[in-house]
């Protein structure tokens, strides 16, 4: 009797280990990497919507340089907009792909770019009101 109720309680052990292991369909997979895209966006955009304010605040318009690199980040951060607000048109790789670019242009936002716009630009001699 022992036996049996041993192997009948190892069968149910089994049973529930393996009901854990439920691998994701592709629909799971794809609406995380859509989800995963979409908040890398969305960060990617309050950043630089941030980092645009305080160019402007501190006169770095003016510069020609900056300008370039911040309309460059811009047209990036559309596309991937674009990906977001059209999801049946991109692919889970270029998901990924999207997401990491949004992060990358992000950190490039917060560790170059927000350093150098955080003073008056000076060709402008603009004066913070500190």
């Amino acid at each position: 009797m022992k036996k049996r109720f041993c192997l009948l309680l190892i069968c149910a052990l089994l049973l529930f280990g393996l009901a854990g292991c439920k691998s994701k369909t592709p629909e799971e997979i794809s609406a995380e990497k859509y989800e995963a895209m979409a908040n890398a966006c969305l960060t990617l955009v309050e950043t630089y919507n941030d980092v645009a304010q305080t160019a402007i605040d501190n006169g770095w318009e003016a510069d020609f340089e900056t300008l370039k690199l911040m309309d460059q980040i811009a047209d990036q951060a559309e596309e991937i907009t674009n990906a977001v607000n059209a999801p049946e048109n991109v692919e889970d790789a270029r998901r990924d792909q999207l997401a990491a670019l949004a992060k990358q242009l992000t950190d490039q936002l917060t560790n170059e770019v927000l350093p150098k716009v955080s003073e008056p630009c000076p060709k402008t001699g603009v004066e913070t009101g500190e």
